[in-house]
This record gives C-alpha cells, structure tokens and sequence, in this order.
C-alpha cells in the first residue's frame, strides 16, 4: 500500500468540509514537515469550510504532495530548513504550531536567519507540490477580466497619466464610456454570465467578483444572472463601525493583541451583517480578514475596493472581478485617523466630500489591482479593463494574442469593449 493510501489523501475534498478520515490524514502530513510550516497549513485545515476553492485545491495538491514522498524523500526536501530551525532554536519558543499568530510571525522576523528561513520555506513547498498527483495541477488556460470603474462622480481627466501601467496598455477616448459597466452587468450578455457554467455552485461563485465603494453593484446585477461574491463597503457601515471600536482595543503587547484578534474573529456578528452577506459565512470571513489586514480598509472605501480585489486575487483567483471605486470624505484634522480612529464620532467637523482626492486615489489603487493580479500564472491569460467615466477615457491592457484590432485604432464603442470582454471570458486555450 502506498504512503499515499495509507494517509487517506484526498485530491477532490467538498468545498464546505471533509470527513474525519480525511482530515486526519491531512493533519498527519503536516506533522511531518518542519515546525515552522505547520501553523499556517493547519489554521487552514480548522477553517477549511471558510477557504475558496482555489484555496482547498492548493493545500489538497500541498499535502498530497507530501503523502506522496516517502520518509527519506521528505527528510532530504526538508534537511536544509530543519537544519535553519535548529539554527534559530525554534524548539526553545513559545510558538504556535497550530495557528498563524503575531508572536509566531515576530518570533521568525527578529531571528537572523529569517531571509533564510523564507527561502528555504519556498524551496521546500515547490518541491513538495511537484510531487504531487499530476491531475490535481492547476490550471491557468481560462480568460480572464479585470474590469475597474472609476464613476462620473470621480474628475479623472487620463488614467495613467505619464505612468503607464503595462507596455501592453492603450489608453483612448471612449463616447458614452458610462455605458460600459450598464452592458458588463446588464441583461442576458452581462460578463457573469460567461463565466464557465460547468462549475461546482461553489466554484463559480468563487469565479465572479463584484467590489464596490458604494452601493450599486448588487442592485444593477440581474438575479438572474449567475451568483457572485458580492462586497459592498457602504451596507457594510454598521458592522464596521462595531468592528472598528473592538479593534482599537487591542492593546501593544502582542501576545494579548492575538487572543483579543482570536476573538474578534470568533465573535457573533449576525445582528450587524448586511442581509446581502445572510448565510455566507465564507465571505463574511473574508470580510473579516480584509479588515484586520487591509491598511485603511476599514475606514476607506477606496482602499477597501483595493485590499478585498487584491485579497480575491490572491485567495479566489476569480476569472471576472469587477470593482467600482467612489467619493470619499476629506480626512478630518486631529482626528486620530493615523490610528484608524472613525472619524465620523471623534470629530464634530461636518464631513465635506473630496473628489479631487477621491480620484487621486482611485486611479493609484486602480493599478494597484492590477500589479496584483500580474502576480499570478494566470497573467498571460488577463485582460484588464479600466474606465474614467467623467472622462470617456478607457485603458486597456490586452494578452498579444487575444489583441482587438480597435485597440490600434483606438476607435471602439461601448459594445465592442463588452463583446471583447466577454471573449475573454469565453476562451479557452
């Protein structure tokens, strides 16, 4: 019987749990690794349900890596970064091998050999997923869209500026460019529904994102249009207000700063989550974390746009994500925001809206977005889409292979910018 067998791996684990076979299985390959590489692949495993599915399918295709090397194979993989931890003297800390942690993450970042450490730390996973079965690979051969709305309420007169964000963008002039989110989300052509419908429900959904500085997108998204992940910073204004009092209780001292994050995260929000969040623990998680982890994502909605798209990148590898930036309030003075204080109950001042640096920001966050989703295999497979409404102006950022011929003419309508997105969308390789 294989290594393999007789630790029960699984490569196709149901997106909202497994069986205790499984799991345990799983839990006896990370024993197996080194310490440090342990606490972050079992808060995964304890938190399984909320991980998209690109999430599960990677740490499934990690430890069934892992079941698939014997003894000796793992012992020679992981010789180098063991012999780093001895290094450190990691078996002398305090240190959390369940779960990521902030004492976790000080203890490797005040260690000297911590460049090291994170070297070997990726040396050791690509080898490991290599190993794994071939058919639990992922793939990268689906178009994909990124598409970013910088509304008429933001005066945006270029978008790049004199800093392009890609060699391969065009920036032109557009009529009626306002039009193009209406058609991206609007009746039976709308972008989400050219997502792949041969999914998992879970799949798909994870497949199509919809961010939004305001409140807009989820009502021009058809309910006949297949599901989305859908993030909306203002129906989200009581929860965060809550959020934010509790956060800014955490004291300096960091083992006390993880047991207060611990139970912030495990605190009974129900009574102030939106109704458009009801039921959908997995995306109510990642609020959570966006907002723990989101410089400014709590209290702007600019950044909350940038950080949750970025997150989603990161974590969901979506094939369509379309976030639409908006106006925000002008930072108040003596206000304690460097402190993320709200604003809106520290200070008396009468908030005054700041287009100008609404704008300013949005266009900065908008590439942002961007250079994330150039992080990821999938690049080559990426279109990008942005649009200054106020403007007409459209930027565009197209594979050479999939370039539209009204890119070198800069001549195209709203509907030519839509069908070609959707071609995207709709192209395998």
């Amino acid at each position: 019987m294989s290594n393999a067998q007789s630790t029960q791996i699984h490569s196709d684990i149901p997106a909202h749990g497994m069986d205790d076979a499984a799991l345990a299985g799983y839990r006896r390959q990370v024993a197996r690794l080194p310490m440090t590489m342990q606490p972050a692949l079992n808060q995964q495993l304890s938190g399984w349900a909320n991980l998209f599915p690109y999430e599960q399918n990677r740490v499934a295709r990690f430890l069934g890596g892992a079941a698939n090397c014997s003894p000796a194979q793992l012992d020679a993989l992981t010789q180098s970064l063991r012999a780093i931890e001895n290094r450190m003297d990691v078996k002398q800390w305090d240190f959390n091998v369940n779960a990521d942690t902030m004492e976790n993450a000080s203890l490797l970042a005040r260690s000297p050999y911590y460049a090291q450490w994170r070297g070997e730390v990726q040396k050791v996973f690509t080898a490991v997923e290599a190993a794994a079965p071939q058919a639990a690979a992922p793939r990268h051969d689906s178009g994909r869209v990124v598409l970013l709305i910088l509304p008429a309420s933001l005066p945006v007169d270029s978008i790049v500026g004199r800093k392009p964000w890609d060699a391969r963008g065009v920036e032109m002039h557009v009529e009626d460019a306002h039009r193009i989110s209406d058609l991206a989300l609007h009746g039976e052509s709308a972008l989400p529904s050219w997502v792949d419908a041969r999914m998992s429900a879970s799949e798909a959904t994870a497949d199509r994102w919809l961010i939004d500085a305001d409140a807009g997108l989820g009502g021009e998204l058809s309910s006949a249009h297949p599901p989305a992940q859908l993030l909306e910073y203002s129906v989200l204004k009581s929860f965060r207000d809550e959020f934010l009092r509790q956060v800014n209780t955490v004291p300096k001292d960091i083992s006390a700063t993880d047991q207060i994050l611990a139970h912030v995260r495990g605190e009974d929000w129900d009574a102030l989550w939106p109704a458009s969040l009801k039921g959908q623990d997995r995306l109510r998680r990642f609020v959570i974390d966006v907002f723990l982890s989101g410089n400014g994502a709590l209290i702007f909605s600019n950044a909350f746009v940038q950080w949750s798209s970025s997150e989603a990148l990161r974590r969901a590898r979506p094939r369509l994500l379309v976030s639409r930036f908006g106006l925000r309030s002008k930072p108040k003075p003596f206000s304690g925001i460097a402190i993320f204080e709200n604003q809106q109950k520290v200070s008396a001042l009468r908030d005054e809206v700041d287009p100008v640096g609404s704008a300013i920001d949005a266009r900065i966050l908008a590439r942002y977005i961007w250079l994330s989703a150039m992080r990821y295999p999938e690049r080559d497979r990426t279109c990008c889409v942005c649009v200054a409404e106020s403007s007409g102006s459209v930027y565009v950022i197209s594979p050479p292979e999939q370039r539209p011929d009204w890119l070198t003419t800069r001549s195209a309508t709203p509907e030519d910018i839509c069908a070609w997105m959707r071609h995207q969308l709709a192209e395998k390789a």
